[in-house]
């Protein structure tokens, strides 16, 4: 059994009784170094071991404690915490969680306000990583009246205030830090004052917005309806930028089951019409479009541009490509973008492939494993009441 114990503030005050009881029971105990002078006196049989660096080593040697062991989190370890991480690592394992409030709640408790409102982002382990966080906020900001970040100790928050100073709205900026403690610290300042900010404790980052909405909603404006109707955007004149296409092929990429902030790759992206319809409905991806041709990279820059949307368009062909990522849409490049695609993607995630040549596409069914044929015909006037079916060149749909 591994019993994990949320500790509030540091404080042995803030402990219950069935969490005291639990380190008077305890043999081996894992915790931070400045809390072991508490825990030899309240367990003073126990075997105190340091939390290690880097964190994973500490999560391998819990691990292999085929005993009883404590584990020490702050707050409460099921929230963004340690539990997630240990569960995912030893699924064998039996769990006993014993939490503290977390410091979500308690912020939200000072400033006297409920915190169910807050969409809550932790940039523990990610605090380098700019495009998790820009994908994240700007989910965040379309669902949630405020934004809340967990943020490490000695992390700047220089990319937050970057994306903030894009937007054209009233921004609040709240910093607390050592929660709960003696030298607790609660702090409102201007994004000017946030660029320098920088903590040796963990805080909490709460970041309000003025026009953020306060319940998710749909935002099917002028520009992001264009999407869906012929000629409203640039496109290459293909059936690839057609609707039934489009709609056919992101279906296949199961969007709603994509990671918060994916990293989705579209491959001989022309025009970006299939990328752009995916950022509509999910917002908060990061959509990197490579299309080697300038002039067709050109129009998926408009297009991104007049919708308001954020991508990155790169006129380089996917074979220079190492970043790996979560989805993939290929649309040019014949099977060598495939195979390359293939290699930066993880062999659970979706793919999704088109092409207009059969032979090519079944090539690619016998990588991906799914072939469809997409045949659309258009209605027109034949005068009077007639009207006839014009077929449109035939798409072949091959995806995993």
């Amino acid at each position: 059994m591994i019993t994990i114990i949320g500790w509030l503030g540091n404080r042995e005050e803030s402990l219950t009784g069935e969490q005291l009881l639990a380190l008077a029971k305890s043999r081996t105990i894992f915790a931070r170094p400045q809390l072991h002078d508490t825990l030899h006196r309240l367990s003073p049989s126990s075997n105190i071991i340091d939390f290690r660096s880097p964190f994973r080593t500490t999560i391998d040697v819990i691990g292999a404690y085929e005993e009883d062991c404590t584990v020490i989190a702050s707050g409460d370890p099921n929230f963004f915490g340690i539990t997630k991480t240990l569960l995912r690592a030893h699924p064998d394992r039996n769990f006993q969680v014993l939490p503290a409030p977390s410091s979500i709640a308690i912020l939200a408790a000072r400033l006297g306000r409920p915190w169910d409102d807050l969409s809550v982002i932790s940039l523990v382990g990610r605090d380098s990583d700019a495009a998790f966080l820009r994908a994240r906020l700007r989910l965040a900001e379309r669902q949630a009246g405020a934004v809340a970040l967990l943020v490490p100790p000695n992390t700047s928050i220089t990319g937050l205030v970057e994306h903030l100073t894009n937007l054209h709205n009233e921004v609040r900026i709240v910093v607390a830090t050592d929660l709960s403690t003696a030298e607790e610290s609660i702090t409102s300042m201007r994004l000017d004052e946030a660029t320098s900010w920088r903590s040796s404790s963990p805080a909490v980052v709460l970041v309000e917005v003025g026009t953020i909405p306060t319940s998710p909603t749909i935002d099917f404006n002028r520009h992001s309806a264009s999407l869906f109707r012929d000629g409203q955007l640039l496109t290459d004149g293909t059936n690839f930028t057609k609707l039934e296409l489009r709609m056919s092929a992101i279906a296949r990429l199961n969007p709603d089951q994509l990671p918060l902030g994916a990293r989705v790759m579209e491959v001989g992206a022309g025009s970006g019409m299939i990328g752009l319809t995916l950022l509509y409905l999910r917002p908060d991806i990061e959509l990197t479009q490579l299309e080697p041709r300038h002039e067709r990279a050109t129009m998926a820059r408009a297009n991104a541009e007049t919708l308001g949307y954020r991508t990155t368009v790169s006129e380089q062909p996917v074979e220079t490509i190492s970043t790996n990522f979560d989805a993939a849409i290929v649309g040019g490049g014949g099977l060598s973008a495939l195979t390359h695609t293939l290699d930066l993607i993880d062999p659970s995630a979706p793919v999704v492939a088109t092409y207009a040549d059969l032979s090519r596409a079944a090539s690619a069914e016998r990588l991906l494993g799914n072939l469809s044929l997409i045949q659309v015909a258009h209605g027109r006037s034949l005068g009077g009441d007639g009207v006839r079916l014009v077929p449109q060149t035939p798409i072949y749909l091959v995806w995993r």
